[in-house]
């Protein structure tokens, strides 16, 4: 130590110097300098004689940027760069610690409400965290999107958990919730909307404040430490688990109320849910095209031939959508959450079918295949059998029209669970059984035990 203040002290070499002089390196000989308390002789700015000067800025306005302060010095006749003021300025613009209160909520008066999100081998999920702010009751669920109709959805399911709804929720500055900040708020006409229905107020976050939303903040830390922890196979099998987590934790004394969310959510003083449950969907606008299909996220969904080219809108639910022409649902599918999928029911194309009857057997076997992957084992296990996979589609086609495209599928999954892949199976499954027509009986029994005396029709000739 005493040869680097030597070399320092007298010799007057720099860090570097004294690193490349010693075969040191300059974290060490910066560590041994301070240890001995060497300081450097500070060096003189240009800009000491503006110090009182920024001083008072900083003490004014903390938040001041190294830009702003270097406008402020321009107008004072100072000619250095922005650079110089950015390091001179450094120690002033460092961030201060705030100060916040601790917030304390009656019972029911409040939910905190956020999402987070986390990527899994089986794709990104997005975790709907709910957590009244008195009881600290928790309600978490994972959703394959964060659009409004699972954000909604989200919520409807919490409500219906805990038995009600809080007065206020709070927010952070999410787009399902808000719109726009400045100059004034803009809420979500749509989650507006939805809180009228069940009647409560909406606080957003003000942007930058962490403390506001604690309670919801620190739940979403432990959630993500036990999904740590943890593996898990598919999105049912996160939820799974993650609801037996969140039991547990509804059922342990929490260190601050010293009481178990459960036991505390009795005291909540919980408005009670509407009669009707809100409809959790959102609305999107689409054309479809030529070949009949509108485009959603990465798939293609099918409606009937006959609406190419019309503008149609979307009603999109978290596990189906509704195609919507006019004021009429044309088409309605399940979603799927892969991408790039063809989504498509062969009756859509039974119109197209007839007026191009040269492939129409062809396109048939098509529709049909693609349909499920169920169908596509059945008919390439009847053909293995010796069956004809055209004629077989084609009765299958014709199925459809007597029953659903559920009702169909449900029967085919059964016929390859039970090795039966012949279609009049499904026949004999699916086509409405004749019903013969019961006798109608009186309400009085004992007119059927009536006896008469038969009569020749002549006896009434001399009544006429």
């Amino acid at each position: 130590m005493n040869h680097v203040r030597h070399l320092q002290e007298v010799e007057g070499l720099s860090i570097r110097q004294v690193a490349d002089a010693l075969g040191l390196s300059r974290t060490k000989v910066t560590r041994l300098m301070r240890q001995g308390k060497i300081l450097r002789k500070p060096r003189k700015s240009i800009l000491d004689e503006y110090a009182r000067l920024i001083e008072d800025w900083y003490e004014a306005y903390p938040s001041l940027k190294a830009s702003q302060a270097h406008d402020r010095l321009q107008t004072y006749g100072f000619t250095g760069g922005y650079t110089t003021v950015k390091e001179y300025t450094r120690p002033f613009r460092r961030k201060r610690k705030r100060m916040c209160h601790e917030l304390t909520f009656l019972p029911g008066e409040e939910a905190q409400v956020d999402w987070m999100q986390r990527s899994f081998p089986f794709g990104t999920a997005y975790g709907f965290v709910f957590i009244l702010s008195y009881s600290r009751f928790l309600y978490c669920r994972f959703y394959p999107r964060q659009s409004m109709e699972f954000f909604l959805e989200g919520h409807i399911e919490a409500f219906r958990e805990m038995g009600g709804l809080p007065r206020r929720g709070r927010y952070d500055n999410l787009k399902s919730v808000v719109i726009k900040r400045r100059p004034e708020i803009i809420f979500n006409s749509q989650f507006l909307d939805f809180a009228r229905h069940y009647g409560f107020s909406l606080h957003a976050c003000t942007p930058g404040r962490a403390n506001e939303k604690g309670r919801v903040e620190r739940v979403i830390r432990d959630i993500g430490s036990f999904l740590s922890g943890n593996t898990f196979t598919d999105m049912d099998d996160l939820n799974r688990k993650v609801a037996l987590w969140r039991q547990e934790r509804n059922r342990t004394v929490h260190r601050t109320t010293g009481k178990a969310p459960l036991d505390l959510l009795p005291e909540e003083k919980l408005k009670t849910l509407p009669q009707i449950p809100y409809r959790a969907y959102r609305l999107k606008t689409a054309t479809v095209t030529p070949t009949g299909f509108v485009h959603f996220e990465t798939n293609r969904y099918s409606l009937p031939s006959e609406y190419s080219h019309q503008p149609c809108s979307l009603t999109v639910y978290p596990r189906h959508l509704e195609i919507v022409i006019g004021s009429r649902t044309v088409a309605a599918h399940q979603r799927s959450f892969l991408k790039n999928q063809t989504i498509e029911h062969p009756m859509h194309r039974e119109k197209l079918i007839a007026i191009t009857p040269h492939f129409k057997d062809q396109r048939i076997l098509q529709l049909m295949t693609h349909m499920d992957e169920a169908v596509a084992l059945f008919l390439r296990r009847a053909e293995a059998q010796g069956s004809d996979p055209i004629k077989d589609a084609y009765i299958l086609f014709k199925l459809l029209k007597i029953v659903s495209k559920g009702a169909l599928l449900s029967a085919i999954r059964q016929a390859n669970a039970l090795g039966t892949f012949q279609v009049t199976y499904l026949q004999n499954l699916l086509k409405p059984q004749e019903v013969k027509p019961q006798p109608v009986y009186p309400q009085n029994i004992q007119l059927l035990q009536i006896d008469y005396e038969r009569r020749e029709l002549a006896l009434y000739d001399d009544l006429i």
